[in-house]
């Protein structure tokens, strides 16, 4: 799929490729059933087509640029590591010990949870508000949510970097970002934006940075400079004992006025776990 590009990048000895229209270059290879989210569209490390694993480098997809009628991508290697584009629940929670959460709300705000035969991410997160988990596991003031967070998808456009050595800045331009959950609420004295990644499964697995970068970017040109936007990666694991609640905050770096973000200079700035009963 992805070994002409890859010739490229080795041919010209870069560390980046692109971007292009993803139409285009599956046309030129004469690439058939190539599906764009499929491919371009990578959530965790083990959606990675085998070509770019074995090349060390990820995939973004880039939305479709002005004049343009097709999604466009681009290719980028790791700086050092996968940590540099992905967060990894082996190294980020390995540590983490677990602690019982006891809700301090009533049973009868629960109990709609306990009907539902199996959770989806965003009722989780939901789960997460309404038993007051989310704001013990964020340090928020009073303990004091929304029973629902807002959610949705729409088109944006942005600027970053996928690394910070790169010479030349890419463009996300009116590209779908679907965000998960998405709230405000006191912290350390500051009202604080909130932007929530949720998943769920029977393991640990990984999460692509772009999917908290790329929302946090959408929603920062409506946020006041002065107003701290924190990223969080929250996964979700049942157990027999109950469910495991794993919370990432992250990090995003502030950059100068005419400067861009760095995808890759996303970090984990803190890691808990809880285990929540609600039956």
């Amino acid at each position: 799929m992805f070994d002409a590009a890859l010739k490229e990048m080795g041919d010209a000895k870069t560390k980046y490729w692109g971007p292009q229209s993803f139409h285009d270059y599956c046309k030129k290879g004469k690439l058939k059933n190539a599906r764009t989210a499929q491919h371009i569209s990578i959530d965790r490390l083990s959606s990675l087509h085998k070509s770019l694993k074995k090349q060390n480098c990820m995939v973004l997809r880039l939305g479709i640029p002005s004049g343009e009628k097709h999604t466009h991508f681009g290719i980028v290697q790791c700086l050092n590591v996968w940590e540099d584009y992905f967060l990894i629940d082996e190294y980020l929670f390995k540590e983490t010990p677990p602690e019982l959460f006891i809700p301090s709300v009533s049973s009868k705000q629960l109990f709609p949870f306990s009907l539902l035969p199996a959770f989806t991410e965003t009722s989780l997160v939901n789960l997460a508000l309404a038993s007051g988990l989310m704001a013990y596991a964020l340090g928020i003031e009073d303990q004091a949510l929304p029973l629902a967070s807002a959610s949705g998808q729409s088109t944006f456009s942005f600027d970053f970097k996928p690394r910070k050595d790169m010479s030349i800045v890419w463009s996300h331009s009116k590209g779908q970002v679907e965000i998960d959950s998405l709230f405000t609420a006191k912290r350390d004295g500051k009202e604080t934006v909130f932007v929530v990644e949720c998943k769920t499964g029977a393991n640990h697995d990984s999460l692509a940075k772009h999917k908290l970068l790329y929302p946090v970017l959408a929603i920062s040109t409506k946020v006041p400079p002065y107003m701290p936007i924190v990223p969080v990666y929250i996964r979700v694991i049942t157990k027999p004992d109950g469910y495991h609640f794993y919370f990432c905050e992250c990090k995003v770096p502030k950059h100068e006025k005419g400067q861009v973000p760095i995808l890759s200079e996303i970090k984990p700035a803190s890691q808990k776990h809880f285990v929540l009963r609600i039956s």
